[in-house]
């Protein structure tokens, strides 16, 4: 604030002329000063040019809401304060005083900004400041006077939410700071003069006591004065408010707050004080009594009742729209808290009354919202959603809770029929065998799916929002799905889905857009093809095992016809030992090639019947769980997870123990005997196994054949896929085998083979002698490949496995081992046949000794497999008692050529 001037001094070139004080003069000025900074009720600050505040009034700490110490150890813009703009942004250059001060050097008015408190709360500031300078002209500190303008700013931000369509207050009053001398009624004035007066700050010096009081409005002026003489006689602060003439002839609403000074003789020199703008305030004021009457018009309108309950005198308030509310629209009875507790249903009084001491003990907390029941006098029940703001007194105590209440019923009730809607539609779409995915329209995002698609690509539930559409398609099936999406068409696609393991698979699948949790969306349906897919290519192996049969009869045809050839060719009697095992294995291969393409054939009839099957039934079952309640759907949804394990057979015994059993647990709860034996017949032929005593509601249920019928179709399904692909593997195995097995090699060079597969391809070979009546076991070591005459080892090995069938007539067991022996490998043959006499043991490997009946062996045999061994630098041994035969063939793992 600038010095005023002395009477009758002028001013030169601008500024003012200094009348030099005398000590007394400063003296009292001084004290003068101190008393109102020490008294005012705005904050005053003063600050050197460095930002470091020098001194703060005693109001700063109510004003700004931390202790002096902190304020005076504190800059100007200092973290701590947390300073803000008014809407909560960042500090705005333009919102910083110190700043603006320092750098035009001159003075400015109301700046605002806002700072948190030492408990963390908003304050909002409006400040006055004016540099101050030296001697020599200098800066030496900047002046500010703060004034905490949170409750203007708060009541016109809870103004401007409710009256938004009437009414908005735009500014917060501000102050106006005077210094009068009641000896001479000559007034200094401060702060923000032009912005409540409209005067200039040199125009307004010039009001006096005599021009303020004339200021006054006449109506308020005899008040306004006896206010002020009152606080005179009694030594106390004033607050008054009266109307005050500005500059443009208009009158506003002035808050005058301010406090007399006194000499030591108890007589008043000073008065000193703000004026504060409060037209708006009370303008804003009328407005809020204009909103409070269209609020009630409003809740009448809306049917929405008001309450209050005195917390203190335990007496409570209803609007008459209350009492209508809880069917009382008479208000025939005084409302009371026991009456109110008779009134709420007795099953929500727990939450009632857990709500209201939570809110009660909980001084964080000052609002409450509960949904309850009623009992209406209408004998029904009816639902109200209630709403409370608690207000305490300065203890922190419970004093007045008061609030709305609305009824909700209709709202409930349709509540109810939607989460019942919901239900349905989300049984649907979680028991649906198609794969549905619902997508973000524009960040393609997923938001949901179903079971079926998570166990058809493979993606745990946790995986699902983090994938993209890019993840789950092929770049050609996107690209399809792109222009399909971007031209609005909703005709299904036929496209490549990825799994998450990386597998490839058909699928038909359409899109649909529609609004899914308040966001526009697109759900994709997508239906697995590689069923029909699997059926149609095992038409095509069908067909390719139909030619490869006839193939396979032409080769032996022409097999026959070269070990024909090859009898009048080669040595009579090597060529007689060979024809003989070749004869053997013919007629088993045959048998075996024959079984799985009978397989086959009976498998693909069963999928073509399935076929015209399972359209029907599939839609019934869709149909049925949508009717049936959420625990046995949730038991259809079990049954069908577990569809995935292998499926039982029984033989005739299992299959009546099984019955039996399952006809015990029926009758054991409660079924009658026609269904109980009805139920377990059906369940032994799905062949899932004993009956689960918690599937048993199901059975209880109206649609039990329909699910029945579905299910033993999925099973009917996984039994008939799975016999063809034993079959093809089958198949596969034994062309592999025979492959091996026919293959010679000519060059007369050892080549890498791995022992143990050379042993594997001769019992699959022998595979139809073996599975009649041998017990085979099996004793692998694994050894690395070695160097050998791999067709030369097959013969061997034909040849003493055929020799130990033969020795047991086909019945028995035979043990084939191999073992890792250093430097060798051992493999061992061991049968449980009468075994060779002690006597001719020496004779076995000579050429032409055989223990066979004439015509079934020339004797050649085990000359030839000595031979073979030897050539591999090897050898045999035999060991043999009655019940027990063992070859020992050691092999070099090195090479010996």
């Amino acid at each position: 604030m600038e010095s005023t001037q002395g009477k009758g001094e002028t001013k030169k070139r601008g500024k003012p002329v200094e009348r030099r004080l005398s000590e007394d003069e400063k003296f009292v000025e001084a004290e003068l000063l101190t008393t109102i900074m020490n008294v005012s009720s705005t904050a005053m600050m003063v600050l050197n040019p460095l930002g470091q505040i020098r001194y703060a009034n005693p109001a700063s700490e109510s004003v700004l809401g931390i202790k002096l110490n902190d304020i005076l150890a504190r800059t100007y813009d200092a973290p701590e304060w947390k300073n803000s703009s008014l809407d909560g942004g960042p500090w705005r250059e333009e919102d910083q005083p110190f700043n603006i001060v320092l750098k035009t050097k001159k003075p400015v008015t109301d700046i605002r900004h806002a700072i948190e408190d030492s408990r963390g709360n908003k304050k909002y500031l409006s400040i006055n400041g004016s540099p101050v300078f030296g001697k020599d002209g200098e800066l030496t500190f900047l002046v500010f006077l703060i004034t905490d303008i949170t409750e203007n700013v708060l009541k016109q931000k809870a103004l401007e939410s409710n009256e938004i369509k009437y009414r908005t207050i735009t500014e917060l009053s501000l102050s106006m700071v005077y210094d009068l001398d009641i000896g001479s009624g000559e007034n200094h004035w401060g702060g923000a003069i032009q912005e409540i007066t409209g005067y200039s700050e040199e125009e307004y010096q010039k009001v006096g006591y005599k021009e303020w009081v004339d200021a006054i409005h006449p109506d308020d002026r005899e008040l306004t004065l006896e206010a002020f003489d009152d606080a005179l006689a009694k030594h106390q602060k004033f607050t008054i408010e009266y109307r005050y003439r500005i500059k443009s002839g208009i009158y506003i609403y002035i808050e005058d707050n301010g406090i007399f000074l006194y000499n030591e003789k108890g007589d008043a020199y000073r008065m000193f004080g703000a004026m504060i703008d409060r037209t708006k305030q009370k303008e804003a004021n009328i407005a809020l009594k204009e909103s409070e009457s269209r609020l009630v018009m409003a809740l009448d309108a809306a049917k929405m009742g008001i309450w209050s309950w005195d917390i203190q005198t335990r007496t409570i308030y209803w609007s008459p729209q209350t009492y209508s509310i809880y069917g009382f629209p008479g208000q025939n009875f005084e409302v009371t808290v026991e009456k109110f507790l008779e009134l709420t249903f007795k099953d929500d009084l727990e939450l009632l009354s857990k709500e209201t001491t939570l809110l009660m003990e909980d001084l964080n907390r000052s609002a409450y919202r509960i949904r309850n029941r009623i009992n209406h006098p209408d004998g029904k029940l009816h639902w109200i959603e209630a709403i409370g703001k608690l207000t305490r007194n300065k203890e922190g105590e419970a004093k007045i809770l008061q609030g709305t209440v609305l009824d909700i019923t209709e709202t409930k009730l349709s509540e109810e029929a939607l989460r019942k809607s919901d239900e349905r539609f989300e049984a649907f779409y979680q028991f649906s065998t198609e794969a549905f995915l619902i997508f973000d329209e524009n960040g393609l995002n997923v938001k949901d799916s179903n079971f079926a698609f998570q166990r058809l690509f493979g993606y745990d539930l946790t995986e699902i929002p983090y994938l993209k559409v890019k993840n789950l398609l092929t770049t050609e099936s996107l690209r399809k799905i792109r222009n399909t999406i971007a031209n609005f068409t909703t005709e299904s696609l036929e496209i490549v889905c990825k799994k998450k393991n990386g597998d490839l698979f058909p699928a038909l699948v359409s899109l649909k857009r529609f609004l899914y949790k308040e966001t526009n969306s697109i759900a994709y349906s997508i239906f697995d093809l590689s069923p029909l897919k699997e059926v149609e290519e095992l038409r095509l192996i069908n067909s390719e095992i139909r030619d490869k049969n006839k193939l396979i009869e032409k080769q032996k045809l022409e097999l026959e016809l070269a070990l024909e050839n090859l009898k009048r060719t080669q040595d009579q009697l090597i060529q007689s030992e060979k024809l003989a095992a070749l004869g053997q294995l013919i007629a088993g291969i045959a048998h075996e090639i024959n079984n799985p393409i009978g397989a086959v054939k009976a498998s693909n009839q069963n999928m073509l019947d399935w076929q015209k099957k399972y359209g029907v039934a599939s839609q019934l079952f869709r149909e049925a769980i949508l009717s049936v309640p959420l625990p046995e759907q949730k038991i259809v949804k079990t049954i069908l997870a577990n569809l995935d394990q292998p499926i039982e057979f029984y033989t005739g015994k299992e299959e009546r123990l099984r019955k039996k059993k399952n006809k015990e647990i029926f009758l054991a709860h409660g079924f009658d005997l026609g269904c109980a034996e009805e139920f377990s017949e059906a369940w032994v032929e799905l062949g899932i196994g004993e009956i689960d005593p918690s599937y048993l509601p199901l059975f209880k249920s109206h649609y039990i054949k329909v699910f029945l019928d579905y299910l033993s179709l999925e099973i009917q399904f996984r039994r008939n896929t799975r016999s063809i692909q034993l079959a093809v593997d089958r198949i596969s195995k034994i062309m592999y085998a025979l492959k091996n097995f026919s293959r010679f090699d000519a060059t007369g060079k050892k080549n890498k083979a791995s022992i143990p597969e050379t042993i594997e391809t001769v019992l699959t070979i022998y595979q139809n002698q073996l599975k009649r009546g041998i017990n085979l076991k099996k004793d692998f070591d694994p050894v690395a490949p070695i160097d050998c005459y791999p067709d030369d080892l097959l013969h061997v090995w034909t040849n003493l496995i055929y020799n130990s069938l033969q020795a047991m007539s086909f019945v028995g067991n035979l043990e084939i081992a191999v073992k890792d022996q250093g430097g060798e490998i051992l493999v061992s043959l061991k049968d449980s046949g009468p075994g060779i006499p002690k006597e001719i043991q020496g004779k076995i490997f000579e050429p032409f000794f055989t223990t066979k009946a004439p015509g079934e062996g020339s004797g050649l045999g085990l000359d030839i497999v000595n031979k073979i061994v030897k050539r591999h630098g090897g050898r045999i041994d035999l060991s043999s008692v009655p019940g027990e035969t063992i070859f020992y063939i050691y092999l070099p793992k090195q090479s010996q050529s």
